[in-house]
């Protein structure tokens, strides 16, 4: 648990980071199978015009960046200011973590709209039904409040965020 409140520590300071750059307030760590960080990272999604680029996906690309090896996520834990997406929640199953810890619920956020009523938990319960999939053991609310204090204060109707809660990129004229 006290492991877990420092990284989740540097996910929320990712987080505001977003928040002050105009990005939805989501940021994440990932740690390798023996609890070190090997990635960090924050929602780009409007500053990179990337619908991928979720806080989960920017610091599971800064890991696999430093590690070089995407077999060393396999086994992992993620850690995420807001539940994962079923974007995200496909890549961290598909990478094999075996942990993902997260703050506040897909449902705190104002915008959100859960694809074909998914989200992580339902995810990680079809993931754990299947002998060939990763075990996936997900912690959730999780130093929520201070999430939602994120969130709370992100002018999201102003930002262009759409229906899943993340940020849209700006249309070309």
């Amino acid at each position: 648990m006290r492991d877990d409140a420092r990284f989740m520590e540097v996910a929320l300071r990712h987080a505001a980071g977003a928040a002050s750059k105009g990005q939805t307030p989501c940021g994440a760590v990932v740690l390798d199978r023996d609890g070190r960080m090997i990635g960090e990272g924050h929602n780009t999604v409007r500053a990179d015009r990337d619908p991928s680029s979720h806080g989960e996906v920017v610091a599971i690309r800064d890991a696999w960046r430093r590690v070089g090896d995407p077999a060393i996520l396999k086994g992992g834990t993620l850690y995420s200011t807001i539940e994962p997406c079923l974007a995200c929640s496909f890549f961290i199953t598909q990478l094999g973590f075996h942990r993902v810890v997260f703050a506040a619920r897909g449902t705190d956020v104002p915008t959100h709209k859960p694809l074909l009523g998914a989200d992580l938990s339902a995810v990680a319960a079809w993931a754990n039904a299947h002998a060939d999939w990763t075990p996936l053991e997900v912690v959730g609310d999780f130093m929520r409040e201070r999430s939602l204090e994120l969130i709370a204060a992100f002018p999201w109707e102003s930002r262009g965020a759409t229906a899943s809660g993340r940020d849209a990129a700006p249309r070309k004229k």
